[in-house]
């Protein structure tokens, strides 16, 4: 089985960025936010535990500040350009939310977007934020759980994450509370990250029998994404209530397109287009709502919003060339992709015939 970082996994990337950019947008997509933010989660959950994995059983533990050292360089910089640009562009609208914009800066930089707009607070152009901020707080817990789970429950441990995986998207689905919390809250919506997590672990499960799953085609969950996220929506007050039950059939085919991607292989999926929309992904998302709600090109409307999702689209290249690229190859010289000391003697001490 496969699971190196392959042309269709780009291309699941890539439609989950078009999904939420085409909703954002105006286009017939009325559910493209909402399936799309929720396919990344999944995305995450899986890849991140996956590579967890495979470090555990290469050299016997987690490095938490290797870890965390990888993520932060593959989020900060872009974010963090992100944030010193966009006092420029409300200074150059006349857009009066500069002067709280120090606020929204400070909470999405340490990704409790989503709290404080909980709370009462509003972000601005910074709003969309809080998706990154709930995978950023997976990102440090979920590898210290990872590790007490393999440390005391491993033969259990794909049992545990379906169980986790299951409970959190029955909460999801069933609790009350306000809109807000319900939309943006970590808890209700740590069940798609999870359900990736239980994919990571049941692929764990299967490679480690020696077992080979049978190939299937991205293709037709791909398909099936984008004609379930074009369902038609009925207005805010109708639709919202189905936002909680629609996140978990969303995920659930999140599942489905990541396993196909990672087993099998579709032109389509593969295409260069989707993989050149997956490999800007995280700069396109974190660009193209800001454009979308600042004051740029005077009122909203579809054709406004797909001349400054253009106009995104560049910014998110140069960002991926200018910053992203580069500041990823201080991986090597900061060695975050090096074992630590501890890992070094698991691997002297194992005996040779396990190695």
């Amino acid at each position: 089985m496969q699971h190196s970082r392959n042309r269709d996994l780009d291309g699941v990337r890539g439609i989950a960025i078009l999904l939420v950019v085409a909703a954002h947008s105006g286009l017939p997509v009325r559910w493209g936010g909402l399936s799309g933010v929720t396919l990344f989660f999944v995305l995450s959950g899986y890849l991140i535990t996956s590579l967890l994995i495979r470090e555990w059983d290469r050299w016997g533990s987690i490095s938490l500040w290797r870890f965390w050292g990888r993520r932060a360089l593959r989020l900060l910089p872009a974010l963090a350009a992100l944030l010193a640009l966009v006092p420029l562009l409300l200074w150059a609208t006349g857009d009066d939310r500069l002067s709280t914009y120090p606020t929204a800066a400070t909470a999405s930089l340490f990704y409790v977007g989503n709290w404080v707009r909980i709370a009462g607070t509003d972000l601005g152009v910074l709003n969309h934020l809080w998706s990154l901020s709930v995978e950023e707080q997976f990102y440090v817990v979920w590898p210290a759980v990872f590790i007490g789970l393999m440390t005391w429950l491993r033969s259990h441990a794909l049992a545990v994450v379906l169980g986790l995986a299951a409970l959190a998207t029955f909460y999801s689905v069933w609790t009350q509370g306000s809109a807000i919390r319900l939309d943006i809250s970590t808890e209700t919506n740590a069940f798609a990250l999870l359900l990736g997590v239980a994919l990571a672990f049941a692929h764990a499960a299967v490679s480690g029998r020696g077992w080979d799953l049978p190939a299937v085609s991205p293709l037709v969950p791909f398909v099936v994404m984008v004609a379930v996220s074009a369902f038609p929506g009925h207005g805010l007050e109708i639709d919202h209530p189905l936002f909680r039950p629609l996140g978990a059939v969303y995920a659930v085919i999140g599942v489905w397109l990541v396993h196909a991607a990672v087993s099998g292989h579709s032109r389509v999926v593969g295409s260069r287009v989707m993989v050149f929309f997956g490999t800007i992904s995280y700069a396109l998302y974190l660009w193209h709502q800001t454009f979308i709600n600042s004051l740029l090109l005077g009122e909203h409307t579809t054709p406004r919003n797909l001349i400054l999702i253009a106009a995104a689209v560049l910014v998110s290249w140069l960002s991926w060339v200018l910053v992203e690229r580069p500041v990823g190859r201080l991986r090597g010289r900061l060695h975050l992709d090096q074992p630590s000391r501890r890992q070094e003697r698991f691997v002297q001490e194992r005996p040779a015939h396990v190695r």
